[in-house]
Order: structure tokens, then C-alpha cells, then sequence
């Protein structure tokens, strides 16, 4: 049998482009929300059943969609996106292929209703494999309501490589929680199996917007950053050193609205923070850069979530000038807060007036809750606010189990409170004004460099006990004392002043030809390292001088390491792995158990003082904590 070219089948070929949009279901929900997101909604309503397989629906109160556009909308390469080969090239929507709905449809049935603010009814269709088996007018408020069923219940092999529900949900979260991130402005309402996890404002508070979908303890540990330079703008918070994670997972960053993935902008944070993190340690990031449209490329991935800087040095340096000035322009000494011993809870309760509260609260919503319906509620459980999330539940109390209507909140006209507004409105007047004040508590830090600070003395000969105002500082001595030495040996370093000290004994080092030559050819990167080297026969290369912080046997080995990483490709001296510099600072530092004289701690601390980073040593590791006063009079029961 002859194999013959013909055109692939409609449906089939629809099958084909489903694979490269619709990976599992969190492909359905970004590709919905970035729908309404272009058809300039306020307010969007995500709702997941069973982890997104058997139902999706996303509401908007968008532009909605012309009823004679209704068949085209679903057709592949259908777009309201853009017009012509040009605009491909200066893309400023979230969506411009004109394959999502196509795609989705294909693989799944779908109910849409949808209304512009021209049209006096709206429309009402049905599609099942992408066909439209109905299509009715309907009275419904302005956006578009799209309901997605039974994903992939027509390709049974990729239903049956869908993950378990968690895993889908993790997906399915990260997406929603991205989103919600990339626009403030948008008011989201987030519901999972008939239970409201989050709303946003929609105020354009991207502090609001964090502290609900990542609670308190991350958005109190975050920097804000906001600068421009010529056409580039980069905004947002980045968490403290105190603040770090295992993972990148909290590396969030924008670029002109759209979430991407780019390590362009991931070597930058990295080198931003540089020594100020542990290894294996990483920061948070909210991180919002705006840049000409023309000067990025977001067409190389069908899911758009890879882009391509045009002048990827020139971003790179602006965002790591942007973060880092502002991390050392700020107060990172991390606060201590000391462990609650348990056998003096009880004492704390009995001081506290958050139990009060919370019986306020129940009483409240007793009294009004059940006069009008009880069957509201699915699970006894009580959050202290609307946008706590399910690991901050405390039994015994109660949540709004959310209406299914389909266009739940959508309609202008309908003044009747919902369950949960009623109890939205009894949190906000007890709890608001505490979450103003959390919202307004977050740093804008100036950061004290200790100036100020009384020397208490020695601990352990190891550290340093100094107070300012109500603060207590710890010093680790040794800690402080390799940033000095590290900052020092970087500074001369930048500008050619390492110290070299000459050997009476030369050291020689047998190389292989190609190690040879790549240290020959880079004798200034030497130079500027304090070394001095010349050619000693065919392989071997002697160093008859080497820098003055370091001893013989260590000056070798540091010799051996540059060679190595000259060898990978690192353009200049300041790109060498900076790890293998501060290493060799720690040397001659001073050690913990040194004890030290009253003279020899000011000078440590005066010299600390003048450093940029007088917060972290070369490895990452804190040089200073602090405790609050009011922490120590908790152990003592004096509040």
C-alpha cells in the first residue's frame, strides 16, 4: 500500500493542536483567564471541581463576544488579537494564536454565555467536540461565562495520564495564584469545590494582593522595589534574608502583564542576592518588568510561558542594579522572635484579647447565620479573614459555602446580600482595621547600618552583645570578620590594588598545553588577582608572586581553581566563581572562641560599619540578629 498526503480532518487536526495548548487542565484555566484578562474584565470569578476534570468555569464581566463572531470564536487561527504579520513581532495581549478555544473545545463540552454592552440579550451556546449543538439568547449582565465539562473525555489516553487530583490542583493553583498576581487591578474570586479559597480587591494594591493569596508571614518579610531607567521599568517586593525557601517556586516574575519563565531574569536575582543567601537557599520574588513590547520575543512557545530578550545583557543588568541597590540600601538584620515555652500558654491566653474576639465574632455570626439558613454551611470551620487559606483554619467556627449560580456576583441589578458578604461585612468591622494596619506595617526599610549601638560585651567568646534603643544586636565575631576581609579583597580586586607578596621559593605548577594557554592568554585577570606568573618550560607555568591575604599552599590551590573555571568560558575577572574567592578569605579571619579585647571589638564593628553588606558573610550566614526588648519581657511575663 502506497501511503498518500492528504489534509487531516478537522477534528482530528484539532485533536493535534489540543496536545501543544491543553497539556491538563490548568492549560484550560490560564488560557480562559488570559481571555478575560484581553477583554478588559474587572472582576473574574475561577471556579474547579475535581481538580479541573469534570468542570472549569471562569465568569467576567468583560467585553464579551459578538453574537455573528459566536461560530468563528471557536474556529483555529480565529482571533481578535491581532491583524497582520507585523503585530506578531510587538505583541501586547495575552493571547494572539487564535488556537485556545478551538483547542479546549476539541477535547472536551463546553457551555458559553456571553453579552457585549451593545447587545440587549445575551447568547447561550453549546459545544460538544467542538461542534455547536445549540446556540440561544439568554438575559445575562455584560462578560462572558465559559464552562468547560468532561475534559478530555474524547482522547481516554490523555485522561489517563492526568496526575491525581492533588497534583492536578497544585497545577491548577499555581496558574490561578500567578494570575491573580499579574493584575491587582483584577478583583479574582477563587472557589475549589464549592469553597471560597481566596478574592482579591482588585484596588491595584500588589501588597493586598500577596498578603491574601500568601498570608502574613511572607508579605511582613518583603522590600519594595520600584525603578526606571530610560524605556525599562521594574517593580514589585522581594523578601529579606530572613525569608528564604528551599526552591524557586516563589521566584514570581512578570514581564509587560504575562507570567514567565526566563533565566535571563533568574541569573539576575541570583546574583543580586549573591553572598547575602545561603547555599541552596532562595529568595521570594514578586517581580514586575516592564519593557517595549518590540523588545521582546513571547512567540517562541505555544504556551507562552518562555520569552526571549532582544538585548538580554542590558535587562539582565537592570534588574540586578534594581534589587541589589535596594537589598543593600535596606535593614537586613533579622528579627528574633523567641519560642514560646509551653508551659506558659496558658499565661499568654490569659493576657491576650484575640480570645475575646474570636467569641465576638461566634456570637455574631450565630445571631445572624442561623435565623436565615444553616443548610449554608458544608464544614465547621472559622478564619480570621476571608483570604486565609486552609492551613490557617481553626475548627469549631464556621464558613460560607459559595452559591453555584452560574453568574454568582455578575449582576449589577441583584442588591440582595450574599451569606458571605453578610459575614464578610461582621469581619471587616472587627477585623479590618488589624489588616490595614498588618498591610501598612510592611518596610520600606532605610536600613541602620549600627550606627549608634553600645557595646554590652563578649559572649562565649564567640560573639558580641551590643543594644541600641529597645533592640538587642548579637555579632557573630567571625561571621563579620570574613565580610570584612571578603569586601575588602573584592574592592581591591575591581580596582587592581590586591597587594602581592614576593615568594623566595617560587611555587611551580605543571599544566596540561591547553591549561596553559587559556592562563597565558588571561595573565591580566591574574595580575589583578595579585599574581605574578611566567612561562617555566613547555607545560608548566612558575608564580614567583601571589596575593598577600593568602598563604603559600592556599595561593596554589586558588591558582589551580581560577585555571579551572577559565577553562568554562567566563568572559572577565569578576565573572570567576566568586564562591572560590571568599572561601579563601576565611583564612586569616578571626575565629569563634578568639577572645577579644575591648579595642579590638570597636574596631571590628567600625569597620563593619563602612561595609555594603554588613548583613550576611561571604557563605550567606547572618553576622547580626536582633531581639526586641518586648521579646525578652515576654519570657519574663512583663507584658
Amino acid at each position: 500500500m502506497i501511503n498518500r498526503i492528504r489534509k487531516l480532518d478537522k477534528s482530528v487536526s484539532n485533536k493535534i493542536a489540543a496536545g501543544e495548548v491543553v497539556e491538563r487542565p490548568a492549560s484550560v484555566v490560564k488560557e480562559l483567564l488570559e481571555n478575560s484578562i484581553d477583554a478588559n474584565s474587572t472582576s473574574v470569578v475561577i471556579e474547579i471541581r475535581d481538580a479541573g476534570k469534570s468542570y472549569i468555569r471562569v465568569s467576567d464581566n468583560g467585553r464579551g463576544i459578538h453574537k455573528e463572531d459566536m461560530y468563528l470564536a471557536f474556529e483555529r487561527h480565529a482571533t481578535s488579537k491581532i491583524y497582520s504579520d507585523a503585530e506578531i513581532y510587538d505583541i501586547k495581549s495575552l493571547g494572539f494564536r487564535g488556537e485556545a478555544l478551538a483547542s479546549i473545545a476539541s477535547v472536551s463540552n463546553i457551555e458559553i454565555i456571553t453579552k457585549t454592552a451593545d447587545d440587549e440579550y445575551g447568547i447561550r451556546a453549546e459545544l460538544v467536540g467542538g461542534e455547536i449543538i445549540s446556540n440561544n439568547s439568554i438575559g445575562c449582565p455584560d462578560g462572558t461565562t465559559i464552562v468547560v465539562k468532561d475534559l478530555f473525555y474524547n482522547t481516554p489516553a490523555r485522561h489517563k495520564f492526568l496526575k491525581s487530583n492533588s497534583t492536578e490542583m497544585n497545577y491548577i493553583n499555581t496558574i490561578v495564584n500567578n494570575i491573580a498576581l499579574s493584575h491587582p487591578e483584577i478583583s479574582f474570586r477563587y472557589i475549589v469545590n464549592n469553597k471560597n479559597i481566596f478574592t482579591t480587591q482588585g484596588n491595584d494594591d500588589l501588597y493586598s494582593t500577596i498578603y491574601t493569596i500568601y498570608g502574613k508571614d511572607i508579605s511582613k518579610n518583603l522590600i519594595k522595589i520600584n525603578h526606571e531607567k530610560e524605556e525599562m521599568k521594574i517593580k514589585g517586593f522581594v523578601s529579606n534574608i530572613s525569608c528564604t525557601r528551599g526552591n524557586r517556586q516563589l521566584q514570581i516574575y512578570f514581564v509587560n502583564g504575562r507570567y514567565v519563565k526566563n533565566k535571563v531574569i533568574t541569573r539576575a536575582i541570583d546574583e543580586a542576592y549573591g553572598t547575602l543567601m545561603p547555599r541552596n537557599r532562595f529568595p521570594i520574588c514578586f517581580l514586575y518588568l516592564d519593557i517595549p513590547s518590540n523588545k521582546v520575543d513571547v512567540n517562541i512557545h505555544p504556551a507562552k510561558t518562555e520569552i526571549r530578550f532582544r538585548d538580554e545583557r542590558r535587562i539582565s543588568e537592570f534588574i540586578l542594579n534594581s534589587i541589589k541597590e535596594k537589598l543593600l540600601s535596606s535593614d537586613l538584620i533579622p528579627n528574633i522572635n523567641i519560642g514560646n515555652n509551653p508551659s506558659l500558654e496558658k499565661e499568654k491566653f490569659k493576657y491576650s484579647g484575640w480570645n475575646n474576639e474570636i467569641d465576638q465574632v461566634s456570637e455574631q455570626l450565630s445571631i445572624g447565620i442561623k435565623k436565615e439558613k444553616e443548610t449554608v454551611f458544608e464544614k465547621p470551620v472559622y478564619r480570621k479573614n476571608l483570604s486565609m487559606k486552609e492551613d490557617e483554619e481553626i475548627e469549631g467556627y464556621v464558613e460560607v459555602r459559595n452559591d453555584n449560580n452560574i453568574q454568582e456576583g455578575m449582576n449589577k441589578n441583584d442588591n440582595k446580600d450574599s451569606d458571605e458578604e453578610k459575614i464578610g461585612k461582621i469581619f471587616d468591622e472587627i477585623f479590618a482595621p488589624k489588616k490595614q494596619k498588618v498591610l501598612a506595617d510592611y518596610q520600606q526599610n532605610e536600613g541602620h547600618r549600627l550606627d549608634g549601638i553600645r557595646i554590652i560585651g563578649q559572649l562565649f567568646s564567640t560573639y558580641i552583645v551590643c543594644e541600641k534603643e529597645e533592640q538587642m544586636f548579637i555579632i557573630d565575631q567571625h561571621a563579620a570578620h570574613e565580610r570584612i576581609h571578603y569586601e575588602k579583597f573584592m574592592k581591591d580586586y575591581i580596582n587592581s590594588e590586591i597587594l602581592s607578596q614576593i615568594l623566595l621559593e617560587p611555587i611551580i605548577v605543571e599544566l596540561n598545553y591547553i591549561d596553559k594557554n587559556v592562563i597565558m592568554e588571561n595573565k591580566n585577570i591574574f595580575k589583578k588577582l595579585g599574581y605574578k606568573i611566567e612561562e617555566f618550560g613547555y607545560n608548566t607555568i612558575i608564580l614567583r608572586e601571589v596575593p598577600i591575604h593568602f598563604g603559600t599552599p592556599v595561593a596554589k590551590k586558588f591558582f589551580i581553581e581560577i585555571a579551572e573555571n577559565l577553562n568554562r568560558d567566563f568572559k572577565n575577572g569578576y565573572e570567576l566563581e566568586i564562591e572560590k574567592i571568599l572561601q579563601k578569605t576565611c583564612k586569616n579571619s578571626i575565629k569563634a572562641s578568639d577572645t577579644l579585647k575591648d579595642i579590638e571589638i570597636e574596631k571590628l564593628i567600625d569597620d563593619l560599619k563602612q561595609l555594603d553588606n554588613s548583613f550576611t558573610c561571604p557563605h550567606g550566614r547572618p553576622i547580626v540578629i536582633s531581639i526586641s526588648k518586648k521579646e525578652i519581657e515576654k519570657k519574663f511575663l512583663r507584658t
